[in-house]
């Protein structure tokens, strides 16, 4: 099994590296051709069968990377002991989760030059995998259901972690609007699309979050004598701001700096719900 899971990492490796150069060499032809004198023609057939070829093979190559990169990372945490909890086991699901959140949003948007800051991550992460051992930390003996619950929460967490890092990179984007676009602004998608992402990233992140309440309470037994209840309520309150800022833009139009409060808001709620929880046990219980 552990060649199996190298030959999947380094396979995921390839690929995502793959991609991270079909992306960056369009971006650089994307940028150079914006520098073309306006009497040139923009639309050469040698532009157009590049940018074609580079939104054909991307998604089949993400799509490859995710599957061995998804592999391995199952591999990682789930073992013939149980559930393991690695950092860096933790560390690459993350990254799976965020590439995902990613390409599933790139569907109907164009979002792709992401990728340049997802790509480097996952390889590094998979790198760690690979080359790091395991911290000191025993297999927690669980049930399928407990074990499905978990790696819910985790992916849930991760997708709305990743909607309130890029909450913060359009509060910057929109700062910038006076400035020009230069460097790595320069590379990411229009303010609009932008915050499209922001949606597409919070519905995602809210269905996963919905789940795991829903599976916590059914998977979770007597959750009172679990000290789970704070938890609980934290994670609830979290999700009735996420779904309060969904229905309020859908009818009042809420967008902007009224996004990334909310949405900034609501992950301080899932953060606390997590951390506090840990706090009162290990101290105050």
């Amino acid at each position: 099994m552990y060649n199996l899971t190298l030959f999947a990492s380094l396979t995921a490796v390839f690929l995502y590296a793959m991609g991270f150069v079909t992306l960056w060499r369009s971006a650089k032809s994307n940028t150079d051709s914006d520098q073309v004198d306006l009497a040139e023609p923009m639309d050469s057939p040698t532009t157009v069968v590049s940018a074609s070829s580079n939104t054909t093979v991307l998604p089949w190559v993400t799509l490859a990377a995710l599957a061995c990169h998804g592999f391995a990372c199952v591999n990682a945490l789930i073992g013939e002991d149980g559930l393991s909890l690695s950092l860096i086991g933790v560390s690459n699901l993350v990254a799976v989760v965020m590439v995902l959140v990613v390409a599933v949003s790139s569907t109907k948007l164009p979002v792709n030059n992401i990728f340049l800051l997802l790509f480097p991550i996952s390889i590094f992460n998979l790198l760690c995998l690979n080359l790091i051992g395991p911290g000191n930390i025993a297999p927690l003996e669980l049930s399928t259901a407990q074990v499905a619950h978990i790696l819910i929460s985790i992916s849930a967490y991760t997708a709305l972690m990743t909607a309130a890092l890029q909450s913060i990179l359009l509060a910057l984007q929109e700062s910038r609007l006076k400035q020009p676009s230069k460097g790595f602004y320069g590379l990411l998608p229009a303010l609009e699309t932008m915050e499209h992402l922001l949606l597409s990233m919070l519905w995602i992140g809210l269905a996963l979050l919905s789940l795991s309440i829903v599976t916590g309470l059914i998977f979770l037994e007597d959750m009172l004598n679990q000290r789970l209840t704070h938890h609980t309520i934290l994670t609830s309150l979290s999700w009735l701001v996420y779904a309060g800022f969904l229905v309020g833009h859908h009818i009042f139009g809420w967008r902007g700096v009224t996004a990334v409060r909310w949405n900034l808001a609501a992950f301080t709620l899932l953060v606390l719900g997590y951390f506090g929880s840990k706090f009162v046990l290990e101290y105050l219980l």
